[in-house]
């Protein structure tokens, strides 16, 4: 996921939907979180709750962000015209 092809400037809030952190857009693909800079994928790995984990522990991180309200994965299939 980028998030230019959203909309979504670098320095805007998304949402970790999972806990409802709040995490700023360092760059086109990557996230700021307590000074740390995460790719959307292994963000989910590491912070998804216990109980929310999946078998494989892989996951597609623009499914667990939101930006005003709405999920990341739905907005870039919008942009490709897929909805």
């Amino acid at each position: 996921f980028n998030f230019s092809m959203g909309g979504i400037k670098i320095g805007e809030m998304v949402t970790f939907e999972p806990t409802g952190l709040i995490v700023r857009v360092a760059s086109d693909d990557s996230i700021e979180y307590e000074g740390r800079i995460y790719k959307l994928s292994p963000f989910v790995g590491t912070f998804m709750p216990e109980d929310h984990r999946n078998t494989s522990g892989t996951y597609q991180g623009a499914k667990y962000f939101s930006y005003n309200g709405k999920e990341l994965d739905d907005i870039r299939k919008e942009k490709e015209g897929e909805n």
